[in-house]
């Protein structure tokens, strides 16, 4: 089997290295999944191994910017909107206040970028790379930034563990492999070297859609004065966060707790908020020097991540791999909690409907809570129905509710907002007979609407 899919892949035209990474993972893959041997030995990482954010402190001015000039920003741009029913990169979207997700990360870099030079760096997917190269060509004119393409792996035909679509000029035969690909990619592609060459030390690695990921110099400050090789930044765990990875500490070391690694009779507790208390923001911050240095001694083991999928009719395998896994491969690795305002990401439209909502301002590309808000939660919000879809949500909700004093928000069937409205306390609003149109100028304060 091992050398029928290596001859079958080598057909397609993998590069060299790209074909080892995929076999490498492939092998893990045959193991089966790394199931936590020993549940008892795994707990919540204590204090040495874990930092608290309101602790660090902020360099002073000369020391911010010098090591601003020592930082690379790398946002993981490979995703697209699909499901919010959008073709395309989600970075493209609109996000606040009618600018994209890549117009706000610009507008943040411009600030930096004018106390120094500090390079945007975008890891696209093949899906992604094309349109983000056309959308970028007015914003790159005052910003320093490079894009690159991470590598693709064939989708597997999960009966035969064979490529599913050994046609390579298809593009239904890839998929993008998870941004664990990031490692090997600035390895394969002279980037790691490069911008060691240039005197770059950190690298902050955050999703493109997590608006709260933005440059902190107290981190970075952090990362430089105690020479710390990888950092994972992690925030207090929420009933929404249940399925998110988690960390843990065994023996004193730090590694990442996905939930496939999870034996079945765990599973409850892994999701509950005892056991583990944070979890994974997925904002990541690097020392290149320490990075180039572990990757001389090989890969990085990085585990795998089984995605079954089914494309044009056939059940496929997709093997993935993720950056925080990362977290294991160094001594001396540390996990910071972070306020949750550095965790904002937008992965539906009830998430997107909250970041355009006046729960948040926006400054400099930067979202900010409002302080009006008195509640120190966010707002829970679930939308269902047409609202689901990114195009309905513009068209139904031209303007978002007002929702500084608003605890959650259930929005389902055919529902349009004609104007501004304002809700407060606890609002569930379904229409399953019909349209229902919301008058703007109200308040709606723990309302139930039915229709």
């Amino acid at each position: 089997m091992e050398t029928d899919l290596k001859t079958v892949c080598a057909g397609m035209e993998m590069p060299a290295g790209v074909l080892e990474e995929f076999l490498r993972l492939f092998e893990k893959f045959k193991a089966g999944p790394a199931l936590v041997d020993d549940w008892d030995s795994i707990h919540s990482p204590g204090e040495g191994v874990l930092a608290d954010y309101d602790q660090l402190a902020l360099p002073g001015a000369e020391a911010a910017v010098r090591n601003l000039s020592r930082l690379v920003v790398l946002k993981l741009n490979g995703g697209l909107g699909t499901s919010m029913g959008c073709e395309g990169p989600k970075s493209c979207m609109v996000a606040k206040n009618g600018k994209t997700f890549l117009d706000l990360i610009f507008e943040q870099m411009r600030v930096l970028q004018e106390r120094a030079v500090v390079p945007l760096v975008l890891m696209n997917s093949f899906y992604t790379h094309e349109e983000t190269a056309r959308v970028i060509r007015e914003l790159e004119k005052s910003v320093t930034v490079t894009t690159f393409q991470q590598n693709r792996f064939p989708r597997l035909d999960t009966a035969t563990h064979l490529p599913a679509f050994p046609d390579p000029s298809q593009e239904d035969a890839w998929y993008p492999p998870g941004h664990g690909d990031l490692f090997g990619c600035l390895r394969q592609q002279g980037l790691l070297d490069r911008w060691l060459q240039e005197g770059r030390e950190i690298l902050f690695a955050s999703n493109s859609d997590n608006l709260g990921a933005v440059v902190d110099e107290r981190i970075l400050h952090l990362m430089l004065e105690r020479d710390i090789p990888f950092l994972m930044e992690l925030t207090p765990k929420t009933p929404v966060d249940v399925k998110g990875g988690t960390v843990y500490q065994r023996d004193g070391k730090l590694g990442l707790l996905e939930i496939g690694n999870v034996p079945d009779e765990f599973l409850d507790e892994f999701r509950g908020m005892n056991k583990f208390r944070v979890f994974n923001t997925n904002n990541i911050w690097i020392h290149l020097r320490h990075l180039k240095e572990r990757l001389q001694q090989g890969p990085l083991d990085l585990g795998f991540v089984a995605n079954q999928k089914v494309v044009r009719g056939r059940k496929v395998l997709q093997l993935e791999t993720a950056m925080g896994a990362g977290l294991g491969n160094f001594e001396n690795s540390l996990g910071l909690v972070v306020p949750r305002t550095r965790f904002a990401p937008v992965k539906n439209t009830s998430d997107l409907l909250r970041v355009r909502s006046d729960v948040y301002n926006e400054s400099g590309g930067k979202l900010i809570l409002n302080p009006e808000r008195a509640i120190t939660t966010l707002p829970e919000i679930i939308l269902r129905g047409p609202l689901e879809n990114a195009a309905e949500l513009d068209r139904r909700v031209r303007v978002a509710p007002g929702m500084l004093g608003l605890d959650t928000l259930e929005v389902e069937g055919d529902v349009t907002f004609l104007g501004k409205v304002e809700l407060k306390g606890r609002v569930k609003i379904v229409s399953n007979d019909g349209s229902l149109e919301i008058e703007g100028g109200q308040v709606l304060e723990d309302k139930v609407l039915s229709r």
